[in-house]
């Protein structure tokens, strides 16, 4: 284990309102976050899950254009973060599952019917579609996507180990 993530759990676990997420058996919470540039066709997402005192960090990297569009990465880590929760839905049972993201305009591209850019539709599309899947597969535990405000970012070790996993897989 490398000792940056070491220290973010050691963090993590120093911190009441994450330790709260940490030991919580009724709640999954996945901070997830992307890592580009513009001048780069590779970028990197990441996936932090939190559950039932276990903190399990995944990462891939990727390429896809339009080159440079954070907004696009994001919707990218936020499918990844789905397709992770589905797997560990099939192992754990919460009520409850929270997708963190750090992007603000998050929440307003899931609920659009009409984009700026055809690349946000259609992964705003495989979201809604990755979302009803789940609902349909696990009825009882209730999936939502949140953007984390700014009290909640700043300093949380958990969204910080899915940052620089996301980093560190292309490189940075």
């Amino acid at each position: 284990m490398d000792f940056t993530l070491q220290a973010l759990i050691k963090r993590a676990y120093a911190t009441p309102c994450l330790r709260q997420n940490i030991y919580n058996k009724g709640m999954i919470h996945l901070y997830c976050d992307y890592s580009g540039h513009e001048e780069r066709t590779d970028c990197g997402i990441a996936c932090c899950l939190v559950y039932n005192r276990t903190i399990q960090v995944s990462a891939e990297k990727i390429g896809f254009e339009p080159i440079g569009d954070s907004v696009y990465g994001e919707l990218l880590a936020i499918t990844y973060s789905l397709e992770i929760l589905g797997e560990a839905l099939t192992e754990h049972r919460p009520k409850i599952a929270i997708v963190f993201t750090d992007c603000s305009c998050i929440a307003r591209l899931l609920s659009k019917d009409q984009f700026s850019k055809p690349s946000y539709e259609e992964i705003t599309n495989q979201i809604t579609v990755a979302l009803t899947k789940l609902q349909i597969r696990f009825p009882d535990v209730e999936v939502r996507v949140k953007v984390m405000n700014s009290k909640h970012k700043r300093n949380n070790a958990l969204h910080r180990m899915a940052h620089v996993a996301a980093r560190k897989v292309i490189g940075k």
